[in-house]
């Protein structure tokens, strides 16, 4: 078993033996939508982001180049694939592996706490917004 560390804003990996109460969250190697994970070319960052959203709050419509790992601290997100109309909620505790050059969409069912975990090359940006909103994709 490895613990993830947090030392002087660096993340470490190191090797531990059983911690009680704790478990295996997830253990995938597909998104949402059944595609393999993807990574991007090296040399990559680690970004990881901790959001808190009221209940209600709308998901915009965005996509992932990258795989990107979200854990719900706290709350239920419902996401929507919008190709196929498919429509999952996940609740505290889960993880969602976010689709991969899927636009989806969704709502905050009810207070949330997300903590996103991605791999991106310097400089980029792994959320790809639709083009008619007329945001820029930059980081």
């Amino acid at each position: 078993m490895f613990v993830i560390l947090a030392a002087s804003g660096l993340l470490a990996a190191a090797q531990a033996g059983p911690v009680p109460g704790t478990g295996i969250i997830v253990d995938t190697d597909k998104t949402m939508a059944g595609q393999a994970l993807a990574l991007p070319p090296a040399p990559y960052r680690v970004v990881s982001t901790r959001v808190e959203l009221a209940a209600g709050a709308a998901v915009p419509t965005h996509m992932h180049i990258w795989a990107r790992y979200v854990y719900i601290e706290r709350g239920e997100v419902e996401l929507t694939l919008l190709d196929s109309g498919r429509t999952r909620t996940f609740r505290t505790g889960e993880v969602i592996v976010e689709p991969i050059g899927k636009w989806h969409s969704g709502r905050i069912v009810s207070d949330t706490v997300l903590v996103s975990v991605e791999q991106v090359p310097p400089g980029r940006c792994n959320t790809v917004r639709p083009p008619e909103t007329g945001k820029s994709n930059d980081c």
